[in-house]
């Protein structure tokens, strides 16, 4: 007995240690997995969550949880309860292929090897088998040191799990470089995520020794999914009063030739941020950045504005109408001292707010998702509901059971289900009036933004069910056979005449274009210069070179440091007499190809 005594002692000393690593105050060992699902019953709050959905799937991952234990509270009134946050040891999973209500859902958990962290970017791609899910950056939890900066990726398999692993770097030593920010605003094209601003602070990196605000960043990184490349770009004079942004949103809309980026609310500091430095930006003026162009665009914006709000939560649908919604959700705000719970649509091109009137409830650092076939309901899940600035939100039980509430854009109301075959998404009534009372007539456009988000677009905005075209019945069949007949035969002539002109004139240009070169090249031929010598290397233009590249030591028919002999030296190429320049100097006259 006594033998066995020894090592069941010692069991229990390890598990205590675990238990103790993995208490309820953001503690991350063993003895906490089991808990990452709680049940409608013990579910208290979910804060820094972010959700995507794949398929017949919604992912959740990240954050911190805080719960009841086993239904019962340590204090007798509910009001003066607080409950202590953990950090969320696992990914979970909800099902999108049946309909429940937030009191039946049931949550599944799914092993995580990556680093427990918050509020990190994430970016998903869904052209890869059933789905990836990239994160990177965040902020490292309680007394735990940041890691490394690493990039992860889970990659889902189609039934609700996964598995998770480090993504490889191309070129560490340019990621490595990369700031790491918390409360940027991340969002992606189809095969490329963009991170713009945040701050960094020594639980992003244990190279920074200032704390909570640190220090704001003027970058927008972004990650190619296919070629695995990072760019970074300075945004310094490009973006409000300080080019830094904290704890926006950002959508990226599908106008013009290349999409654009648009970035929503959130605050702004100086670089080297304090408490009062940090204030929130109007909704006035909405920033959007052509990725492929670089060019920035400062657009004013007209409506039922919400109030100036960060760590709130957007989705983005498009309408059938040739319009864009954007949903707004919740927020923390200054301006009204404490958490939003209203809901505003974001109406594009028109650039126009609508306040939905139809609050859920107060929260903030939640995440959401459009979810269902029809692409019509906004899933929320998690969040809490604080005082200024969130510095020490309370932990009162959610109102939704489980954080989720589904809310029906159409028809701009909550409910505690969700219906996987709900109609496909129509605008909000309010909006589509909009457009058919002439509302596009009174947009303010700022600079040659309008031509860009209107180019391939029809100019004509009309309700749901209304044809913008004129009705040509009253003409009657015969009208319109003579019509579609006269426009075809006249727009084959002109065809033909626009490419016997194209062609004669492309010829003519293309024979000037030869005898002007041959001409130029007959009276200016400078010597040639030895460029095929292993030593004048060239690089590719584009390509980052991370170290000089070496060059190995060349013979040139006998390296004897003396005079070469005339007999034994076959130069390719002769320098040129007169002046030892690398490049030869143009003549005087002007010459043109």
């Amino acid at each position: 007995m006594k033998g066995l005594c020894a090592p069941f002692v010692l069991l229990l000393a390890v598990l205590g240690y675990l238990g103790r690593g993995g208490g309820l105050v953001y503690g991350n060992g063993l003895t906490r997995r089991y808990l990452d699902i709680p049940g409608p019953d013990n579910f208290i709050r979910h804060r820094y969550p972010s959700v995507v959905a794949f398929g017949d799937h919604l992912y959740i991952d990240g954050g911190v949880l805080s719960q009841r234990i086993n239904g019962t509270d340590s204090n007798s009134t509910e009001s003066d309860q607080t409950y202590p946050f953990y950090a969320v040891n696992s990914t979970l999973s909800l099902r999108l292929n049946e309909s429940w209500t937030n009191d039946t859902v049931t949550f599944r958990s799914i092993s995580k090897t990556a680093p427990l962290l918050s509020q990190q970017v994430y970016w998903s791609d869904s052209s890869t088998g059933a789905g990836a899910l990239y994160t990177w950056a965040g902020m490292a939890l309680g007394s735990d040191l940041p890691p490394t900066n690493e990039q992860w990726l889970f990659n889902a398999d189609g039934t609700g799990g996964g598995t998770w692993s480090q993504v490889p770097q191309g070129d560490y030593r340019d990621f490595a470089g990369l700031q790491r920010p918390v409360g940027a605003a991340f969002t992606q094209s189809a095969h490329v995520g963009y991170a713009f601003g945040g701050q960094v602070t020594s639980m992003t990196d244990s190279a920074i020794e200032k704390d909570y605000p640190g220090y704001a960043l003027t970058q927008l990184v972004s990650f190619n999914f296919e070629t695995g490349q990072w760019n970074n770009i300075s945004t310094v004079g490009q973006y409000g009063g300080y080019d830094t942004s904290l704890n926006a949103r950002a959508e990226y809309i599908p106008f013009g030739p290349n999409g654009l980026l648009l970035f929503l609310g959130g605050a702004e500091t100086p670089v080297d941020a304090t408490n009062r430095s940090i204030v929130e930006l109007t909704w006035n003026i909405v920033y959007l950045h052509d990725p492929v162009t670089g060019k920035w665009y400062r657009q004013p914006t007209s409506g039922e504005r919400p109030p100036m709000v960060e760590r709130a939560c957007s989705v983005g649908v498009q309408g059938p109408n040739n319009t864009y919604e954007i949903f707004i959700y919740g927020g923390n705000s200054d301006q009204i001292d404490g958490t939003s719970s209203d809901v505003h649509v974001l109406s594009l091109p028109g650039f126009v707010f609508f306040d939905a009137q139809s609050p859920g409830t107060p929260r903030a650092d939640h995440g959401c998702a459009v979810v269902g076939r029809g692409k019509r309901q906004m899933l929320s899940y998690g969040g809490v509901d604080g005082g200024q600035l969130l510095r020490d939100p309370t932990t009162t039980p959610d109102p939704w059971k489980q954080g989720l509430g589904i809310y029906d854009m159409t028809e701009m109301k909550w409910a505690d289900s969700y219906d996987p075959n709900a109609a496909k998404y129509e605008s909000p009534a309010v909006v589509s009036d909009w457009y058919a009372n002439g509302g596009m007539n009174t947009v303010a456009w700022c600079d040659d933004l309008k031509g860009l988000i209107m180019n391939g677009t029809s100019n004509t905005y009309s309700a749901p069910g209304n044809s913008s075209s004129t009705d040509g019945s009253a003409n009657g069949p015969r009208s319109q056979t003579a019509v579609i007949v006269g426009s075809t035969v006249g727009g084959v002539v002109l065809i033909g005449i626009t490419s016997a002109t194209i062609f004669l004139v492309v010829r003519w240009r293309r024979h000037r274009r030869q005898s002007t070169v041959t001409e130029t090249l007959e009276e200016y031929r400078p010597e040639p210069w030895p460029k095929d010598s292993p030593r004048m290397r060239s690089t590719t233009p584009g390509t980052m070179i991370s170290s000089p590249t070496p060059v190995e030591a060349i013979e040139i028919y006998g390296t004897v440091r003396e005079e070469l002999p005339a007999e034994d030296v076959d130069w390719t190429y002769e320098l040129p007499v007169p002046t030892p320049r690398l490049r030869p100097e143009l003549p005087d006259r002007k010459y043109s190809y």
